[in-house]
């Protein structure tokens, strides 16, 4: 395969003239230039893509457009972050307790806890390095008063969501099936990939990086058959489903209102078949 050069450095002027190459419609020459010095020029043509065919924008294309899509994908990630954020906080609390029920406080030190060695193994050196290296107030109080041993229920606010979701993934069948089933109602297998599944969401939006109309690349969300066809599974709509199984009523509820007043403020340049909700969608996700 060859290798392509890397494309020579373009000024933010030079930028703003291939957009009016490619004719895209520019209403203020400033004001363009402006959000381009504070607007990565990458970034922001990443929400012009279905506005244009190849290298040239359709008719009635504008960079106000793109700016507006951006705004709403800016909007979006923040109650997307708060969603996940209730269901992180929730989890490690529920994990927390009913391992250290189950095998102590100490027990995530031990593999025979967990299915594979090797991936516990892992575990246990990135959250020993967390707990040396961690500057909060608890972790420094338990490592003074008991060494670095900490119970999982404290070592677990050192948790990301990654790796909550691989903690999760290595517990044992029997232990998995208490929280997955008492809390979800569903089978530790669909909790395990819901769980992954919101990891790539989680990092794509604290990342800052383009949720709207994004095909996500991670194989897609394993859905219910009388679903897929009203839900993308390579899209947000499917992340989406997830949100409505793992929050609770009110949380949902809280949500999805936030989701649709936000989609309405922008539906001159957002459309939900965008984000993979397809006819018949409201029948399963209300």
């Amino acid at each position: 395969m060859t290798i392509k050069e890397a494309k020579m450095f373009k000024t933010h002027a030079e930028q703003l003239a291939i957009l009016k190459e490619r004719e895209l419609f520019i209403e203020n020459d400033d004001e363009a230039l402006s959000l381009l010095k504070r607007i990565n020029y990458y970034r922001l043509t990443g929400y012009m893509l279905f506005m244009k065919k190849n290298d040239t924008f359709f008719p009635g294309s504008s960079l106000q457009h793109a700016i507006r899509m951006y705004r709403f994908d800016e909007k979006l990630r923040r109650i997307l972050l708060g969603a996940i954020e209730y269901i992180e906080i929730s989890l490690k609390a529920q994990v927390a307790y009913s391992f250290a029920e189950t095998h102590g406080p100490l027990g995530y030190y031990k593999s025979e806890n967990f299915v594979f060695p090797e991936t516990h193994r892992k575990f246990l050196k990135n959250i020993e390095e967390k707990i040396v290296t961690s500057k909060e107030l608890f972790v420094l109080h338990h490592r003074k008063e008991y060494g670095s041993n900490l119970p999982l229920w404290v070592a677990v606010e050192l948790f990301t969501f990654g790796m909550l979701s691989k903690f999760f993934k290595n517990m044992k069948t029997e232990d998995k099936k208490v929280i997955s089933k008492d809390l979800f109602d569903v089978i530790p297998g669909v909790l395990t990939k819901w769980l992954q599944a919101l990891t790539i969401l989680r990092n794509t939006c604290a990342h800052y990086s383009r949720v709207y109309n994004k095909k996500f690349s991670a194989g897609g969300v394993n859905l219910p058959k009388d679903l897929r066809g009203s839900l993308n599974k390579d899209k947000l709509a499917a992340f989406v489903y997830i949100l409505k199984k793992m929050l609770p009523e009110t949380e949902w509820n809280r949500f999805f209102h936030e989701f649709n007043v936000l989609v309405e403020a922008f539906d001159d340049v957002v459309k939900y078949e965008h984000m993979g909700f397809y006819e018949g969608w409201q029948d399963h996700i209300n």
